[in-house]
C-alpha cells in the first residue's frame, strides 16, 4: 500500500456528478490514490440519488403506497447499477451489498410508517435523505480499498457539531475543531484516509441525549470539506466538480466566458450570493481568516488547475473578476411622499417581509426618502404585496402612501471585483455599456466596499446585458 508523505494534510470532497456511477468512483479514486499528502474525503450522494430520497419521503407523505414503492425501486435501483459496476473482491463486494441492503430495509420501514402517519417533519426527512451520503461513503471507502489505500469511514456525527435545526445546520465551529482533530489525526498519521459523508451534522439537542442527525443545507457537503480543512488546518480544500472552475459568466449566456485562475474569498462568496451555482457562500465561512486556500477543480481532467479561492488580492489588470444573475425577480417598491422624514418605514417594511420568512437580495432608497425598492422571488412577490397592503394599511388610506407597487421579469445583475474600490469610472463603464445597447436599469445597488455592483434590468435583456459588461471589461481575457 503507498506511504503517504509526512506534510500538511489536504481534503479532498467530491460530488454527486462525480460519484454517479461504478466508473466514476474509480476515477475518484485514482485521483485521491495519486496525492502525497495526508487526505481526508468528503463524499456527496450519487447523482440523482438526493431527489429520489426526497421523492420516496413525498409520495409517502401522501400516502401513496404505489409511487413510494417505485420511488423505493429507483433507489435499490441506482445501488445495483452502482455495485455492478464496481470491480471488487468477491467478499467486499458482498459485505458492501449487505450494507445497502440493509440500509434499503431501513428506507422501506420508514416510508412505511410515514405512508401510515402521512405526516413528514424536518427530522424525519433529515433521516430519509441522509443515507445517499452515508452509503456514498462506504461505497468510495470500498473501492479505496480495492485500489491498495488504506482507508476508513468516519461517520459525520462524531465530527461535525452543529446549533440545529434540522434541514439547515449552522456548524459549532470549536466543537467541530475538537473533534475532527482527535478523530482523524490519528486516523492521517498512520496513513489511512478517513472518508467522512458530507451534507450531515449532529446536533445535541438537549443535555444528556443522543445527538439527533441534520443535514447542512444547500452546498452542505462542500461546508463539511471546509469545516475539516479548518479542523485539520490543511494545506488546501479541493472541491472535484463537473465545471471547470469558476467562471467570469454563466457560459450558457456569454459564450466566451473565462475560467478564473484566482479570487479573493470575498469575490467568491459574492458570486456565489448572487447565483453562482458551483460553491454556496456558506461553504467559505470555515476558511476565512485562514491560510487556507480552496479549489473548484474538474473532476473530468483532475490536471487542470480550476480555481483557487483564497486570501491573495490581484487586482492590478482586472478590476472587475466576473458577474453573476439571478433571473425570476420582482421589484417591490413602497413610495409616497408622506415617507419624507418618516421614522421605522424601512424597519417595518423588512420586519413584515421577515415575520412572513422572506428574504430580500437587494436593498435601495433615494436620499429623498420618498420610496424603498428591494427584490424578492418573483413567485413571492404576489404575497409580499398583500403583506405590506396590510401593514401599511392606513398610511395608504392616508395617501401617505402611494401604495405598494411590484415589477415582475426581473433580473438582478452582479458585477464583482476587490479591485472596483476606489478606481474611479467602474460604475461609468458598466452603464456605458448597458446604455449603447438601449438597455434599461431600473434600480441599482453599491455597498461602501465597492465590491460589488448590482443592478435590475428586465430578463428580457438581462441576457445582452451579461455579454455587454463581460465585453466591456474584457473578461474575456482573464489570464
Amino acid at each position: 500500500m503507498k506511504t503517504r508523505k509526512s506534510r500538511l494534510p489536504e481534503v479532498y470532497k467530491f460530488g454527486g456528478a462525480s460519484l454517479a456511477d461504478g466508473a466514476a468512483y474509480k476515477h475518484a479514486a485514482g485521483i485521491s490514490k495519486a496525492c502525497a499528502a495526508p487526505l481526508a474525503v468528503v463524499c456527496s450522494a450519487p447523482a440523482g440519488v438526493t431527489d429520489l430520497l426526497l421523492a420516496v419521503a413525498d409520495h409517502a407523505r401522501a400516502g401513496d403506497r404505489e409511487k413510494t414503492a417505485t420511488a423505493l425501486e429507483a433507489v435499490r435501483e441506482k445501488y445495483r447499477v452502482v455495485l455492478r459496476q464496481l470491480v471488487l473482491g468477491q467478499r467486499p463486494k458482498a459485505e458492501l451489498a449487505e450494507v445497502v441492503d440493509q440500509s434499503m430495509a431501513e428506507l422501506e420501514m420508514l416510508a412505511g410508517g410515514l405512508v401510515a402517519l402521512r405526516e413528514l417533519t424536518a427530522r424525519t426527512s433529515d433521516l430519509v435523505v441522509s443515507r445517499g451520503e452515508r452509503l456514498s461513503a462506504e461505497i468510495f471507502c470500498a473501492v479505496l480499498r480495492a485500489a491498495g489505500v488504506k482507508a476508513q469511514v468516519v461517520d459525520a456525527l462524531e465530527v461535525v457539531h452543529t446549533e440545529g435545526p434540522f434541514g439547515g445546520a449552522a456548524p459549532e465551529l470549536a466543537r467541530t475543531d475538537a473533534a475532527v482533530r482527535t478523530r482523524l489525526r490519528p486516523l492521517m498519521s498512520r496513513g489511512v484516509v478517513p472518508v467522512v459523508p458530507g451534507f450531515l451534522g449532529a446536533w445535541h439537542k438537549e443535555h444528556g441525549q443522543p445527538p439527533a442527525l441534520v443535514t447542512l443545507g444547500r452546498g452542505g457537503s462542500d461546508l463539511t470539506a471546509t469545516l475539516l480543512g479548518r479542523a485539520l488546518d490543511a494545506s488546501r480544500v479541493t472541491l472535484w466538480k463537473d465545471v471547470p472552475g469558476l467562471l467570469t459568466a454563466d457560459p450558457r449566456v456569454v459564450p466566451d466566458a473565462r475560467v478564473i485562475p484566482q479570487l479573493h474569498v470575498r469575490e467568491a462568496a459574492e458570486l456565489a450570493y448572487y447565483g453562482a451555482k458551483v460553491l454556496h457562500s456558506r461553504a467559505l465561512i470555515p476558511v476565512q481568516g485562514k491560510p487556507i486556500p480552496v479549489y473548484v477543480r474538474p473532476f473530468a481532467e483532475p490536471n487542470a488547475p480550476g480555481t483557487e479561492i483564497s486570501s491573495q488580492q490581484s487586482t492590478d489588470r482586472h478590476p472587475v473578476k466576473a458577474l453573476s444573475a439571478v433571473s425570476g425577480q420582482a421589484l417591490v417598491t413602497v413610495a409616497g411622499r408622506g415617507l419624507l422624514g418618516v421614522p421605522g418605514v424601512a424597519a417595518r417594511t423588512f420586519a413584515t417581509l421577515s415575520a412572513h420568512g422572506m428574504s430580500v437580495s437587494l436593498i435601495t432608497q433615494a436620499s429623498s426618502e420618498q420610496s424603498i425598492c428591494f427584490t424578492v422571488p418573483e413567485k413571492e412577490a404576489k404575497a409580499a404585496k398583500e403583506h405590506l397592503d396590510r401593514a401599511f394599511h392606513d398610511e395608504i388610506a392616508r395617501r401617505d402612501v402611494d401604495g405598494i407597487l411590484v415589477q415582475t421579469g426581473m433580473t438582478t445583475i452582479a458585477v464583482v471585483g476587490l479591485g472596483m474600490a476606489g478606481m474611479p469610472g467602474i460604475a461609468a463603464r458598466v452603464f456605458s455599456a448597458l446604455a449603447s445597447q438601449d438597455i434599461n436599469v431600473v434600480a441599482i445597488a453599491q455597498g461602501s466596499s465597492e465590491l460589488n455592483i448590482s443592478l435590475v434590468v428586465a430578463s428580457a435583456q438581462a441576457a445582452q446585458a451579461q455579454k455587454r459588461i463581460h465585453s466591456a471589461f474584457r473578461l474575456s481575457r482573464l489570464p
